[in-house]
C-alpha cells in the first residue's frame, strides 16, 4: 500500500509545482493557496490543510451561486488544483483506509466540480482504489426480499405495437432502414463480448473496484416531481444503502459519465459500432451509465441526439412516441422541462390531457445484453421491470455531444447538492 502512495504523491508534484495565477479570481484565494502550497513543503502539513480546505469551501461557495452556465473556468481550475493539493496532504497525514477513502472522496470533487487536472485526478484515483483492493474483504451481500415495486404488465399489451427486432443486423441495413429514416429499433446478439454482462451481476466486484467513488444519485420517482432531489454518495453507500436494502424512495444513478470518472469499468462495456455511422466527425460517442434497483421510471421525454440504450442488467419496458405526436404528449412549458410530457402513458388522466388518446405509441421489453436504437427528438418511457435482478444497469451511449443537456444537469447539481 505504501508503495502505491509514494506513486501517487510523485504522480502529483509536477503538478502542483507548475507555475499559476489566480489572483484574476479573486486575490486572497490566489494568497491563501499560495500560503498552502508553501506550507506544504514543511512540516505544517495540517495547518497546510486547514488553508486548502478554506480555498476549496469558498469557492464551492462562489460555483454553487447562480447558473453553472455562468461559473467561471478560472475558478473551476483552482477548485481543481486545489484538489490536487488536498489530496497530497491528505496522504502525508495518515495512510489509513479511512483516510484513503476520505482522499478519494476530495480526488472525486475536483473531477465533479473542476474543469482542469482531470489526468492527474483520475490516475491519483484509480490508484489509491487499488491501495484499497489489497485490504478489501468480501462479504456476502443479502439482499431484502421484500418488494415495493409495481408490475404494469397488465398495461403492456395496451400500449402500441412491438418495435420490430433484428438479430446482428448490418452495418449498410441499420444505417439505410434506420438511421437514415429515424426509426427506432431494437438489436440483439451485438452484446454478447461485453464483460460487464458477468460481471457486473456480482455486487462486491463493483464495490472492490469502485466502492469509495464518489458518484451523483436522483432521489425520487421522476426529475418532474416537485419532491426530486439529488446528491453525492460513494458507490458502496449507493450499493449496500439504496440497492441490497429497499429505501422509501427511489435512489438510482442515472445520466451520468461515470466511465470518465472511473475508466476501470470503461473496460467492461464496449461502444457499438453503430454508433460510428453519424455526420457529426472526430467526435467520440458519449457514454453515461444508469444504475438503479428495479422499480424505477423515466418519465415520457426525448433527446436531442440518437441514442443507444444498452441493457446489461435486468430488463425494461419502454414505451416510444413519434416525433409527430409531440403536442398530444403535453410537454412541460418550463424551459428546463420543456422536453418532458405530463402525461403518463400507462395511466393518463384523459379528463386533463384530453388529446393524449390520439398519439399512437410503440413498446419493447429490452432484455439483458439487449440494445434499443431510439432516434433524436422520439419521446420514451422507460421501467425497470425485473423481480431477480435488484441492480439494473443501462448503458445510454450518444452518437453526438449535447453541452445544453449537460450544463442543465450539472445546473441541477449544484442547485440539488449539499456538500
Amino acid at each position: 500500500m505504501n508503495i502505491i502512495i509514494d506513486e501517487v504523491l510523485q504522480h502529483l508534484e509536477s503538478s502542483l509545482s507548475a507555475e499559476f495565477d489566480y489572483s484574476n479570481v479573486h486575490n486572497s484565494l490566489d494568497f491563501l493557496f499560495r500560503k498552502s502550497l508553501n506550507d506544504s513543503l514543511t512540516d505544517n502539513s495540517k495547518v497546510a490543510l486547514s488553508s486548502v480546505e478554506a480555498v476549496l469551501e469558498k469557492v464551492w461557495e462562489s460555483l454553487h451561486t447562480g447558473s453553472w452556465a455562468d461559473a467561471s473556468d478560472d475558478m473551476r481550475k483552482l477548485y481543481s488544483h486545489a484538489s490536487l493539493l488536498k489530496t497530497k496532504l491528505l496522504l502525508k497525514t495518515a495512510n489509513d483506509e479511512r483516510m484513503l477513502k476520505k482522499t478519494i472522496k476530495a480526488i472525486d470533487m475536483g473531477l465533479l466540480m473542476g474543469n482542469a487536472f482531470r489526468n492527474e485526478l483520475t490516475v491519483a484515483a484509480t490508484l489509491l482504489c487499488k491501495a484499497l483492493q489489497q485490504t478489501f474483504i468480501e462479504h456476502p451481500v443479502k439482499l431484502c426480499n421484500n418488494s415495493k415495486s409495481k408490475n404494469n404488465s397488465y398495461a403492456f399489451h395496451k400500449i402500441g405495437d412491438h418495435i420490430p427486432t433484428l438479430h446482428q443486423p448490418s452495418l449498410e441495413t441499420f444505417l439505410r432502414d434506420y438511421l437514415k429514416s429515424k426509426k427506432p429499433i431494437k438489436i440483439t446478439g451485438s452484446m454478447e463480448h461485453w464483460p460487464a454482462l458477468n460481471k457486473w451481476k456480482d455486487l462486491n466486484y463493483l464495490i472492490k473496484l469502485a466502492g469509495a467513488r464518489l458518484v451523483p444519485v436522483e432521489i425520487g420517482s421522476s426529475y418532474a416531481d416537485a419532491d426530486w432531489s439529488q446528491k453525492l454518495i460513494t458507490l458502496e453507500e449507493f450499493i449496500k444503502i439504496h440497492v441490497v436494502q429497499e429505501g422509501e424512495k427511489p435512489t438510482y444513478l442515472a445520466q451520468h459519465q461515470l466511465f470518465n470518472q472511473i475508466p476501470e469499468l470503461k473496460d467492461d462495456i464496449r461502444i457499438p459500432e453503430y454508433c460510428y455511422l453519424t455526420d457529426v466527425d472526430d467526435v467520440e460517442p458519449d457514454i453515461n451509465a444508469w444504475l438503479g434497483p428495479k422499480g424505477t421510471v423515466s418519465p415520457t421525454h426525448y433527446d436531442p441526439k440518437n441514442n443507444f440504450l444498452a441493457q446489461v442488467l435486468g430488463s425494461k419496458f419502454i414505451i416510444l412516441y413519434d416525433p409527430k405526436w409531440s403536442s398530444y404528449l403535453y410537454p412541460y412549458d418550463d424551459k428546463f422541462l420543456k422536453n418532458t410530457a405530463q402525461v403518463d402513458p400507462v395511466t393518463p388522466d384523459l379528463s386533463q390531457f384530453p388529446n393524449f388518446s390520439k398519439a399512437k405509441a410503440t413498446h419493447c421489453i429490452l432484455k439483458e445484453g439487449e440494445m434499443l436504437f431510439i432516434p433524436s427528438g422520439w419521446w420514451h418511457r422507460v421501467e425497470s421491470l425485473s423481480e431477480t435482478e435488484r441492480l439494473e444497469s443501462l448503458i445510454l451511449v450518444s452518437t453526438e455531444r449535447d453541452i445544453l443537456e449537460e450544463l442543465k444537469s450539472k445546473t441541477n447539481l449544484l442547485k440539488k447538492i449539499g456538500a
